[in-house]
């Protein structure tokens, strides 16, 4: 009897440890999970459009080089004294300069723009070739003028450009030659004076600007001048020092003189500032 009521006990006792340890174990599980809460916020962008008016004022420096034309040239690119002497050209061919204008819109759309220049150029028989075997030659222009431009796209960052200039040039020079010009092999040099001479031209050109910032770009183009197209004049030289540009033909012939045309064409690049550029902003759809 005692052995049965032993074993009853013990089943009980072994169920109650089975039961206890099961809950025990869902307790523990039921407290691990956990939630997280993730904010997303929506982003939208705002399309911007920046509209420039036209300049009220545009001012270019530039530096240039100069290729000369017709017979502002060299024989061969370099001195001959022959020539420079019978007036048959010049004797140099290559130059560089500096150009500063100021150019001025007729109207509010800003195509047609008043242009008002001033620049420098100096050419030289020596400047790339070194012939100077027969002596050198040096000129020296200064020109100013005034006259007309068009731009295509005015208001626009890239701003094409045409124009043409009515100058004034006032042109002069030396020239290193031998004592003896019939005899280019002598051994001593002179110089002889170039005198000022002014003279009447005109120049057409052509180019571009590219606007960087509101009022900051650079310039590019390439223009042809024609510097002596009126007042053209040659005398006998007075003395052997100096005498006068000599460009004109004349009957008898003079030393030096000559149908010269003073013409050249000029490749040149630079910076432009713009005066009165406003900026307006449009909020785009």
């Amino acid at each position: 009897m005692k052995r049965v009521l032993y074993t009853y006990c013990f089943k009980i006792i072994l169920a109650l440890c089975i039961i206890y340890g099961t809950n025990l174990y869902a307790q523990d599980t039921s407290i691990t999970i956990k939630y997280d809460t993730v904010k997303v916020v929506k982003k939208k962008s705002i399309r911007i459009i920046i509209v420039r008016s036209v300049p009220k004022f545009i001012l270019q420096l530039s530096g240039s080089f100069s290729f000369g034309a017709l017979e502002l040239q060299g024989h061969n690119g370099g001195f001959s004294l022959h020539d420079v002497v019978s007036g048959k050209n010049y004797g140099a061919r290559n130059g560089y300069g500096v150009n500063l204008s100021g150019k001025i819109p007729l109207h509010k759309k800003g195509h047609f723009w008043i242009d008002i220049s001033a620049g420098f150029t100096r050419f030289q028989s020596n400047l790339i070739t070194n012939n100077t075997k027969e002596g050198k030659v040096a000129y020296n222009d200064f020109s100013g003028g005034a006259g007309l431009d068009y731009f295509f796209t005015p208001a626009d960052k890239v701003k094409y450009f045409l124009g043409a200039e009515f100058l004034g040039s006032y042109i002069f020079g030396k020239l290193l030659i031998p004592y003896d010009i019939t005899d280019p092999n002598y051994g001593k040099s002179r110089e002889v004076k170039i005198k000022g001479a002014f003279r009447l031209g005109y120049c057409v050109f052509a180019g571009l600007e590219y606007a960087f910032e509101k009022n900051f770009g650079v310039n590019l183009g390439v223009k042809f001048t024609h510097a002596n197209l009126l007042l053209k004049k040659s005398t006998a030289p007075t003395s052997d020092s100096e005498f006068d540009l000599n460009d004109d033909s004349s009957e008898p012939p003079v030393l030096y003189g000559g149908w010269k045309q003073f013409a050249f064409t000029t490749v040149f690049a630079g910076f432009s500032y713009y005066f009165g550029v406003k900026e307006n902003r449009y909020k785009l759809p």
